[in-house]
């Protein structure tokens, strides 16, 4: 070796950085979408990297690190990391570590998903607009756990946009309003968003407008999900499409209760249905890596025997092409009834 060469990388390296290199050419075509600058581009498992998600938001990469599912030592994550941040012209990666127990996070944690210093990179704004599918989507990359914007329902909301056309839609655990953004763009006569958090109905209200959509036609209620259904009865309101993307655990203070979606899907279901107009559609969509497709598909169909309300199962949304390892995708079942 002469004085001036490098020193060749440890063998494991170059076989994480084969493995990256695979799993951004598998992308390039949505990378390189004018419409579209976000992507999952590293999807752990599906792409040899386990324990590693890697999205992109614009120019800024968000790297999620699961408690013991990480093969490669956080060092060699970082540089497969700023690698990837080159390659696709990203200015920051920021880290959000998943402990495996969420229902109590750590103060170092906390501290952690809300600084503004990035692990690579430079800072960039709290919020900034990013684009999906020409829809515009407003997201935080430090504020806690989540970002704003769930890239796995990427065809889900596709689909909604579809159905929405003149209809009346209703979207529950409405988090940022990010299906009910692509139900007015698809030209849905009026919208329901509910959700818990005033925070997310507001920042919905933003992505509502960032796509230059008026809030006439769309309703925000903070609340339970179940007791606006409840409402909903009472008044004798119907909707053409309701889409359920029910949390895995959610806490309520006022009245204080709890939602787990291992235990409550099935009230949810029962409750949903009688808020579907004739000939309706209603997604349900679970990102519980317990819960099976089959578990939803015969949950439906109990709830739609139990209201002599029967059923038909319709092809669901195809899983987005970023999304590579099976046990991360959400799972979803899309019904019509009579």
């Amino acid at each position: 070796m002469s004085p001036t060469s490098e020193p060749r990388p440890p063998r494991e390296l170059t076989e994480l950085t084969r493995r990256l290199d695979a799993a951004l050419a598998h992308r390039r075509t949505l990378i390189d979408d004018p419409h579209t600058n976000v992507a999952r581009l590293v999807d752990a498992a599906g792409d040899g990297l386990d324990g590693l998600v890697l999205e992109r938001l614009g120019d800024v990469l968000i790297a999620q690190f699961h408690e013991g599912r990480l093969a490669a030592g956080e060092e060699l994550a970082r540089e497969l990391c700023t690698r990837a941040a080159q390659q696709v012209g990203a200015r920051a990666v920021y880290r959000k570590m998943f402990p495996r127990d969420r229902t109590t996070p750590g103060q170092s944690l906390e501290s952690l998903h809300r600084d503004p210093q990035p692990w690579i990179g430079t800072p960039v704004e709290p919020e900034f607009a990013v684009r999906e599918a020409g829809a515009t989507f407003l997201v935080h990359p430090y504020d806690g756990y989540a970002t704003g914007l769930y890239l796995d329902h990427r065809t889900q909301r596709a689909r909604v946009r579809e159905l929405a056309t003149g209809r009346r839609v209703l979207n529950a655990f409405a988090y940022t309003c990010a299906f009910t953004v692509t139900a007015a763009l698809g030209g849905a006569a009026q919208t329901v968003s509910v959700d818990v958090s005033r925070k997310y109905l507001e920042w919905g209200k933003r992505n509502l407008a960032a796509n230059r959509v008026a809030l006439e036609a769309h309703r925000f209620y903070c609340c339970d999900v179940f007791d606006y259904f409840r409402r909903a009865a009472r008044q004798a309101r119907q909707f053409d499409l309701v889409v359920l993307d029910p949390p895995t655990f959610a806490r309520l203070e006022r009245p204080r209760r709890v939602f787990l979606v291992t235990r409550d899907l099935g009230r949810l279901v029962q409750a949903a249905l009688p808020l579907l107009a004739p000939h309706g559609h209603l997604l349900l969509t679970v990102n519980h890596r317990g819960t099976t497709q089959r578990r939803l598909e015969d949950t439906l169909r109990a709830a739609a025997r139990d209201q002599r309300r029967p059923c038909q199962m319709l092809e669901p949304p195809a899983p987005p092409q970023d999304l590579r390892s099976s046990s991360e995708r959400p799972r979803c079942v899309l019904v019509q009834v009579p």
